[in-house]
């Protein structure tokens, strides 16, 4: 049987668009929203009987929390490039399992938001 798990963590953090014809060329923070999507076989389920534990959004975002992303990611932080930079960290832990990744680059006032990851069946 497919399972589908749904998590979202939150994370402040200030980054530069560099080359940005705008005012993102100029550093400024933002609060992200981070969802995540994990699909599996239950054949995938460890001895407790969980597929990917929730926890795990946590470590995938607490190394990014009040930091400059332009320090950390090896390209521009852009909510394009976070989504793959998730994603690659996700994978590469757990390649057996699919994953969809959703960055919002704000959580108040406007949803605007880029996401990747494995294609789910509907």
């Amino acid at each position: 049987m497919e399972l589908t798990l749904y998590t979202e963590g939150f994370f402040d953090a200030a980054h530069f668009i560099p080359e940005h014809p705008g005012k993102c060329v100029s550093m400024h923070g933002h609060s992200w929203k981070v969802c995540v999507w994990v699909q599996g076989d239950s054949k995938n389920l460890n001895n407790q009987g969980i597929l990917w534990d929730f926890g795990n959004i946590k470590t995938l975002i607490e190394p990014l929390d009040h930091q400059i992303l332009n320090n950390i990611l090896k390209k521009a932080p852009t909510a394009e490039n976070l989504v793959e930079y998730f994603y690659d960290n996700l994978k590469e832990k757990q390649p057996e399992l699919k994953f969809r990744v959703r960055v919002y680059e704000n959580t108040l006032s406007r949803q605007s938001y880029c996401e990747g990851g494995d294609s789910f069946n509907a």
